[in-house]
Formats: C-alpha cells, sequence, structure tokens
C-alpha cells in the first residue's frame, strides 16, 4: 500500500496511481466499498484516466467521500505546455513537493512517442545534457512515472500515443524498482494496456544493470546510451558514470538479445569535433560489427550555457556511411522542438528559473 508521507507539520495523501493493479484491492476496505469497487476506481484512474474522485459517477457519493479523505488520485500537475512547431511538445509538471519533471511527446510519421523521466535531476552528468546539472536530486515514484504517461495521453486528444520511451532526466537502472513497477503497470491489460514491444528503456548500460533488466520477465526493448566507442572517452563523456566496460556491457546485451530475441539499440549523440571524426565511426564500427543492433546517431540539440557544437550534417552523414558500411544497421534522429528547448532536461532547467517564469506570466 502507498503510505502518506510527512511534509512538515502535515500529511500528504498518497496518489491512487502508486498503487499497483494488484494493489487497488486494499480499497475493497474503505466505508461503502464492495468487492467490485478495487476494479472500478482502477479502471478510472488507469483506464479512463478521472483526476478526481468527482468523475468516478459510478461510486456512491459517500464512498467517494471516504476516498478523497484519504487519498489523491494523482500527485502531480500539469504546470506547462510547449509545442514546437515541427509538433513536438514538452509537458512540465509540479511534483507535490514542488519539485519539476518533463516528459516529452515528439511525432514522427505513424508514430508519437513520449520520453519519459525517471529521477529528478540525474547523476550521470553528461556533459551534453541539462538534465544532470544541479545533480540529482530524487527517485521518481511508480506512480509519478505513470502519471507523465496519463497526462500525455489527457494533452494528446484524438492523437494516441504509440511508444514509450525512458529517455528523460534520470537514469533508469538508479531507480530501477519504481522503473519496472511503471512498466508493468503500463503493460498489464488491467493498467494502461501498453504492448511491451512499444517500450523502451534507455541506460548507461553497467553490465550488472543490464544482467538485471534482462531478469524483468516483461520483453520491452532495451537501448543503451554509448555515446563514445572507448571506454576511456565514455568516461569523460559521463563524468557520474563511473568505470566503464562496454566489452562487458555488450556482452550482457548479447545474452539479453539470446534470451529474449529482442535486438539491441545503441544511441550515440553525435557532437561536433568530439566524436563525429572519421576515426570516431571506424571505432565504433570496430566495436559493434556482428552484434545484433542497431545503432540510433542523435544529432546534438544545443543547450544553453554549454560550450559545445552540433555536428554538421555531411559528419553525421559520414558516420552513417562509415557505420553502413561495415555491415552495422543506422538510423539518424532529426533533432527536433529545438525552437521550444524541449531536449535534454531544458524545459526543467526553464521552469525553476525566476525569471522565466515571470517571462511566461506576461504573455
Amino acid at each position: 500500500m502507498a503510505q502518506a508521507t510527512t511534509e512538515g507539520a502535515g500529511r500528504r495523501k498518497p496518489a491512487l496511481t502508486d498503487l499497483s493493479v494488484g494493489g487497488f484491492a486494499l480499497l475493497a476496505d474503505m466505508p461503502g466499498a464492495r468487492s467490485f469497487t478495487p476494479g472500478q476506481v482502477r479502471r478510472w484512474v488507469l483506464q479512463r484516466g478521472a483526476r478526481d474522485f468527482d468523475a468516478m459517477t459510478d461510486l456512491g457519493k459517500g464512498l467517494r467521500t471516504a476516498l478523497s479523505e484519504h487519498w489523491s488520485v494523482r500527485g502531480g500537475t500539469l504546470l506547462r505546455r510547449h509545442e514546437s512547431i515541427d509538433g513536438t511538445v514538452g509537458l512540465v509538471t509540479r511534483l507535490h513537493d514542488g519539485e519539476i519533471i518533463e516528459s516529452v511527446v515528439i511525432p514522427e510519421a505513424e508514430r508519437r512517442t513520449l520520453c519519459l523521466s525517471s529521477q529528478v535531476g540525474c547523476a550521470v552528468g553528461c556533459v551534453f545534457c541539462a538534465s544532470g546539472i544541479g545533480g540529482m536530486v530524487r527517485n521518481l515514484s511508480a506512480g509519478e512515472i505513470v502519471e507523465q504517461v496519463l497526462t500525455a495521453r489527457d494533452e494528446s486528444g484524438d492523437e494516441p500515443i504509440t511508444n514509450f520511451v525512458f529517455m528523460g532526466s534520470g537514469e533508469p537502472t538508479h531507480n530501477l524498482s519504481a522503473v519496472v513497477s511503471a512498466i508493468e503497470t503500463m503493460n498489464s491489460p488491467d493498467g494502461l494496456g501498453i504492448g511491451a514491444r512499444r517500450i523502451t528503456v534507455s541506460t548507461v548500460g553497467h553490465p550488472a544493470s543490464v544482467r538485471r533488466l534482462a531478469q524483468v520477465p516483461i520483453p520491452f526493448n532495451l537501448a543503451l546510451s554509448v555515446h563514445a566507442p572507448t571506454d576511456a572517452a565514455r568516461e569523460q563523456l559521463m563524468p557520474g558514470l563511473g568505470r566503464s566496460d562496454l566489452g562487458e556491457t555488450l556482452k550482457a546485451a548479447r545474452d539479453r538479445f539470446d534470451a529474449s530475441g529482442r535486438r539491441i539499440t545503441v544511441e550515440a549523440v553525435v557532437l561536433d569535433g568530439v566524436n563525429d571524426r572519421d576515426e570516431d565511426g571506424h571505432a565504433f564500427a570496430d566495436l559493434l560489427t556482428g552484434l545484433p543492433v542497431m545503432v540510433n546517431l542523435i544529432p546534438w540539440n544545443p543547450v544553453d550555457d554549454l560550450d559545445l557544437r552540433a555536428p554538421r550534417a555531411e559528419r553525421v552523414e559520414a558516420l552513417r556511411s562509415i557505420l553502413q558500411q561495415s555491415g552495422v544497421e543506422v538510423t539518424v534522429r532529426r533533432p527536433r522542438g529545438q525552437d521550444v528547448g524541449v531536449a535534454c532536461g531544458q524545459l526543467r532547467r526553464r521552469a525553476l528559473d525566476p525569471s522565466d517564469e515571470e517571462e511566461e506570466q506576461r504573455r
């Protein structure tokens, strides 16, 4: 059961979104509840997207009152919505304790992908990403992750979200219990009913963490944030990573492929003069040739105050060509949402800036 937490002199009511699918059973003990009450409430919260108890019209008034005295439906509140000219939508949520997270809906042809955060901030501290500026504040609960899906669904109207990636703020394996719990709710037919093939977990890929992910029985997709073809270069790009061991990481990924049959995605954020040279391409090819992987090259989206440059298009194309000629399948992700700064934790950073909030209020 989700427990209320003490905050100052008061107590916060726990959110129903933090309950597992089976956890709703405890609501059968509420005054006025019947045996089918847990299923009714679960469907209202997870499938119909109710935001308050008044919307649960097939529950008796007394039961709704009792529920509202002990529970909230959701813990977070949508703070801002930013929409890019390319259709990308950034959603900024204020959590119950005032912390800020962001999630992003990315349209691409027939797909609409939701990029989910797993932590407030990030301990990995990738030098090209705003998410880790200020370090890691705290983990998200399973409900705070599920609520990102519910909020995005609310904001998407008639355009359904088709894919879900844990690629927002935070390292998912640093908060693995909550991430797995959220995935279970997302995947369950009695939860959000999202197929495992539509869910991807992106991780920096410590070998032990990859093996732990492999033990989860839900066959979601795995993406490895590699970014550089050597351990030394990775440790420079991701100072909070600790010791990199690409050989063991890729071995663990290969073992997962052998067990699940799911090909692994290898991600590389491409930076001008850092990892976009021909020698980098050949090193990537030497590292990955013969493995069941697909490489996703991601041209860097500029972040304010970071002394880096986005790669030239011809350098990204050169990397693609080198990898393809080595037999490695590769795609290039088109930069999205640059006009409203929705990449790499920038929306959260802006939301924490008082001058930005004042500017929003003047508009």
